[in-house]
């Protein structure tokens, strides 16, 4: 799908890259979630509709916006850039305009994501590599925090894994891999093109 035609449909936008003038220790660059690979996302796994979807390092605020206008889902966007942020709200307003009727929440916050407090209704925790291993290992433990408190059904997604992420997660006791989910025809031309999803295990 062409990411300016679908940026057109939901009155956002969203496409291209931004790197940062000055290179951030810990922060990675801008760049989306390709559409298409959100779409292969959905055809192969059903997110969980029991609670909100958080997405770190929300960037313009795509998945965010995306996820609502199909689901009705409560979206929250977590972004530490105050310029992306200002772009996400510029798309959340622009959203809101066209599609005035649409049901559930969506909301950004600009914070640093090790420091944002997980709502008692998350569900879906989502990274496209937003950050180094060591901010994402404070931000899943706030989840687990989140989780412990208030007992419920979450999973973590992650699209295009590094390999920190994916060992990190391997070895973490309150999760497990249950779904891995190959972007077939991408993958010819890169072996990273695909989605991880891991269930929280209750005790």
């Amino acid at each position: 799908m062409d990411e300016q035609v679908m940026d057109k449909r939901l009155h956002i936008k969203t496409a291209g890259m931004r790197e940062w003038v000055h290179q951030l220790a810990h922060y990675n660059r801008y760049e989306a979630t390709p559409y298409e690979g959100l779409d292969y996302l959905f055809a192969n796994h059903e997110i969980l509709k029991n609670g909100s979807l958080i997405d770190f390092g929300c960037g313009k605020g795509r998945v965010p916006i995306y996820v609502q206008s199909l689901y009705f889902l409560d979206t929250i966007g977590i972004e530490m850039s105050s310029v992306l942020y200002q772009d996400a709200m510029n798309n959340l307003m622009d959203y809101r305009q066209a599609f005035p009727k649409k049901k559930g929440k969506i909301s950004f916050e600009c914070i640093l994501a090790e420091r944002y407090k997980i709502p008692s209704d998350a569900a879906t925790f989502y990274f496209f590599n937003p950050f180094s291993i060591e901010i994402f290992r404070s931000v899943i433990r706030n989840i687990v925090l989140s989780l412990r408190d208030t007992p419920r059904s979450a999973e973590i997604i992650l699209y295009y894994p590094t390999t920190a992420y994916k060992l990190f997660l391997q070895g973490h006791p309150s999760f497990e891999m249950v779904a891995r989910i190959p972007i077939t025809h991408l993958q010819v031309h890169d072996e990273n093109e695909l989605f991880l999803v891991y269930t929280y295990k209750q005790s």
